[in-house]
């Protein structure tokens, strides 16, 4: 575990980022309609539980990270298959991002770069971001913050000026009742992006005021959420329910249509780097947190055979990222149907939740414990 530490703030900013990330952009929550915004708020909602469970278990075992008290909780038989487990899934969803990462790229401002290339590069500079360690990450998460802000302002004061918002492509609200919202929630908002905060698991212990932990997460939370909801509605107010259920990117088709007196247009750019900036961040969480994992496991001592591990899962991530899937459709229809059902909700509530009863269970037992030694005496 690094010796290193970040301030409140940086995590604030690593979390918010993180939970915007490659979601802005593609868009998330649009099977309930033009209720999506509603979808991603319950999706928030019901995600705040969650995060406690995980800081619960933080407090509980302090400076370890999820990979550490694994093995403290269930034993190393148990635990150690664990491990492996979360370390293989934040790979994963490593690749997965950076998959989207490059498909963006390509469609809007980079056709003719082969995939490999985009990914390639962007891979290169986490890991070496990763490579200087937790305290760079936390001063580069926090100018981005202020970045992203700008151009979401940005975008939106352009969006709102332009006049191509129809409030009408909202309505009629809850038109198709609240099953289908419900639906959404627990199949898409409720582990995307919300539920992947379990990647924070293996980072809570490296801030310098850990009691701050879970208030900064639930802040976090909430803010990316009200973030994520607005975005939607206004895709949906713009391009309709049809244009942003279809588009692959719904943002980016929405800024798309901005055109202020014939001369502020073509503003795809903000997106764009709305995209990089958010993606940056969040390759960087989920790499770093296999990372942080493989060293709980193996408990690497040399310099040289840390470096050797960010090249190796750099590798693997980059290949898996461009073999995942042939097309950016079948990559999309993976990720929303199959990952949630069999990754997402095993992994970020179904464990935690066992490890959270354990714990609870063995507390108790050891107060009941004490209770009746002291009545002995």
């Amino acid at each position: 575990m690094e010796t290193a530490k970040i301030s409140p703030f940086q995590l604030f900013c690593l979390m918010f980022l993180f939970e915007l990330g490659s979601s802005i952009v593609v868009g998330v929550g649009l099977q309930a309609k033009q209720d999506a915004w509603l979808a991603i708020l319950l999706g928030m909602v019901s995600s705040l539980p969650l995060y406690l469970i995980y800081s619960f278990l933080f407090y509980q075992y302090p400076g370890h990270s999820l990979t550490g008290y694994i093995k403290q909780i269930v034993g190393n038989y148990i635990g150690v298959p664990l491990l492996l487990i979360y370390i293989g899934y934040f790979l994963y969803i490593a690749a997965r991002v950076l998959r989207d990462f490059g498909a963006l790229l390509i469609t809007t401002t980079l056709s003719e770069t082969p995939l490999i290339v985009i990914n390639g590069l962007m891979i290169l500079l986490i890991t070496y971001g990763i490579y200087l360690g937790i305290e760079v990450i936390g001063r580069t998460a926090e100018a981005i913050f202020f970045i992203m802000i700008f151009l979401g302002f940005l975008g939106f004061l352009s969006t709102v000026s332009s006049g191509i918002i129809k409030s009408e492509n909202l309505t009629p609200f809850l038109d198709n009742g609240w099953n289908l919202i419900i639906t959404t929630v627990y199949t898409q908002t409720y582990t995307f992006p919300f539920g992947e905060m379990i990647a924070f698991t293996m980072i809570l212990p490296l801030l310098n005021t850990p009691k701050l932990g879970k208030s900064i997460g639930l802040y976090a939370i909430l803010a990316s959420g009200f973030i994520l909801s607005l975005t939607i509605a206004l895709e949906v107010s713009v391009i309709g329910t049809n244009g942003a259920t279809v588009s692959q990117f719904p943002l980016l088709q929405t800024i798309g249509k901005v055109n202020i007196a014939n001369f502020i247009q073509r503003l795809d750019i903000i997106v764009v780097g709305t995209l990089i900036l958010g993606v940056f961040v969040k390759i960087t969480v989920f790499f770093y947190a296999g990372y942080l994992g493989i060293q709980d496991l193996i408990h690497l001592k040399k310099k040289r055979h840390h470096n050797y591990c960010l090249l190796l899962f750099c590798s693997l991530i980059l290949i898996a990222s461009i073999r995942m899937s042939s097309n950016f459709t079948e990559h999309i229809e993976v990720g929303l149907k199959w990952v949630p059902i069999y990754l997402h909700w095993p992994l970020q509530t179904g464990i935690p939740l066992i490890l959270f009863l354990i714990t609870l269970l063995k507390k108790v037992f050891s107060k009941n414990k004490t209770g009746a030694t002291h009545m002995h005496s």
